[in-house]
């Protein structure tokens, strides 16, 4: 009886008291006391939370909760263009329900993240079966940059969720070739792009490629491809349009490539340190803009000069832009800088990414701990579960080339692949974060594989 169950009411009884939800229950509140317990020295000075990222989210939250609009700050009448709306809005929920408090901000992101295990265990559920879903929980309970990247006043973690919960319906959309999942696959995703930009190539690529794992039918075909242009016409296009209009992009951030990559660049191209390089950029754009400010009175003009800028870089160095544009590994490395920074036992802004692209891992290990290889004693045991997880999510990976479970690594492509390679030559664990519950879902997933075209089998 159970099996002649839609996907809507299977996943409404996992919402209700059983062993599996207590048990589910537990790894959640576990997941928030170690988030709390791995940052209690931040929480206890909240403004330690903050990265150089993090204002330009919680300006334009205090001017919605104060009732402004989305704008820059409060009391401006300059429309918020370098960030989406999705994170800001967050924290303008939690600002007018608590206060202008950056505490606040940080339990909520906690919660956000120990929340993953719902979303995460379900997916796994519906494909390995309940203890399997169970051990992704713990596993994610316990990710290492998960832990790091929770209570920090940034955008990630709630794309974290939001990306598990894009994981759930695309699983639910394989196994049940339904529309409806899709339907609702493509609105998580783009409220993913509404938080963090970087979801947009998901949207416009990612989806379009998932539909074809899960069609049965022309006419599920077109019905499902009508919901796509429906959900993203109505929900993304109009704030694309007027982002459009003020700053010549998706938003006001995407031409900052100019400083990001071009410093890695220009770094690899003619030598010498990316925050060098960096800063030397950021001299010239403001060099030229301030002797020419009659060329570039808006941020959509100075926008296309860095764009050019940028462009002309890669056509002088093109090999050299391309090989700093290939996925780079670094970004698996787990976030332990976070944790001690969380702990404050150590601080950032000493040039490590500099070493490592320059010297390698050990190197930077070395000049970032000073030597002191202690501090990484206590936190072996995460570091191991975050070394198994991927090795098993690697050997799945295998398995589906071997087995050519096309589905998954399709899959896998959009949903980790793309967030290895998104960030480019920039260095930061919590850019991976979107990727693990699929990481997690495949270190997991040890059902029997059929070699039938059928696909419940095959999955």
């Amino acid at each position: 009886m159970n099996s002649k169950l839609s996907w809507q009411e299977k996943l409404s009884q996992d919402l209700l008291p059983g062993v599996f939800t207590r048990h589910l229950t537990v790894v959640f509140v576990a997941a928030l006391l170690l988030r709390v317990l791995l940052a209690l020295p931040a929480l206890n000075q909240p403004e330690s939370l903050l990265r150089p990222d993090s204002m330009g989210y919680w300006n334009p939250a205090l001017a919605l909760a104060n009732g402004d609009g989305f704008v820059d700050k409060v009391g401006s009448v300059t429309p918020e263009m370098v960030r989406t709306i999705g994170y800001p809005a967050w924290l303008a929920l939690i600002i007018r329900c608590c206060g202008n408090s950056l505490l606040a901000a940080a339990l909520s992101g906690i919660v956000l993240s120990a929340s993953v295990v719902f979303p995460l265990s379900w997916a796994i559920k519906t494909v390995s079966g309940e203890r399997l879903a169970l051990i992704g929980a713990w596993l994610y309970a316990f990710n290492i940059t998960a832990i790091a990247v929770s209570p920090l006043i940034l955008a990630d973690t709630l794309l974290g969720l939001l990306a598990a919960w894009q994981l759930l319906f695309a699983v639910i959309y394989i196994r049940k070739k339904s529309s409806a999942a899709f339907g609702m696959l493509t609105v998580i995703a783009v409220v993913g792009t509404l938080v963090k930009p970087v979801n947009l190539p998901v949207v416009l690529v990612g989806l379009p490629v998932i539909l074809l794992t899960g069609v049965r039918s022309w006419s599920m075909f077109f019905k499902t491809v009508m919901i796509y242009l429906i959900v993203v016409g109505g929900l993304l296009v109009p704030f694309w349009v007027k982002n459009h209009k003020l700053c010549g992009d998706f938003e006001g951030n995407t031409a900052n490539i100019y400083f990001h990559n071009g410093s890695a660049l220009m770094a690899r191209a003619a030598g010498g340190s990316s925050e060098q390089w960096r800063q030397e950029l950021l001299n010239k754009a403001e060099a030229e803009f301030a002797a020419h400010p009659e060329q570039y009175p808006t941020i959509k003009a100075r926008n296309q000069w860095k764009k050019a800028q940028f462009i002309a870089m890669v056509k002088q160095y093109p090999v050299d832009a391309l090989i700093v544009h290939l996925p780079n590994p670094f970004n698996l490395l787990p976030d332990v800088p976070g944790i001690l920074e969380n702990n404050h036992i150590t601080s950032s802004g000493r040039g490590t990414m500099s070493v490592l692209r320059q010297y390698g891992f050990f190197a930077a290990v070395k000049h970032y701990l000073d030597g002191k290889y202690y501090l990484l004693g206590w936190m072996l045991p995460l570091v191991l579960i975050y070394a198994f997880t991927l090795l098993l999510a690697g050997y799945r990976l295998v398995m589906y080339l071997i087995n050519w479970q096309w589905r998954w690594l399709l899959l896998f492509g959009v949903l980790v692949f793309y967030y290895i390679w998104a960030p480019g030559p920039v260095i930061s664990p919590r850019y991976l974060l979107p990727g693990w519950p699929m990481i997690i879902f495949m270190a997991v997933h040890f059902k029997k594989i059929s070699k039938s075209n059928n696909l419940v089998k095959d999955v």
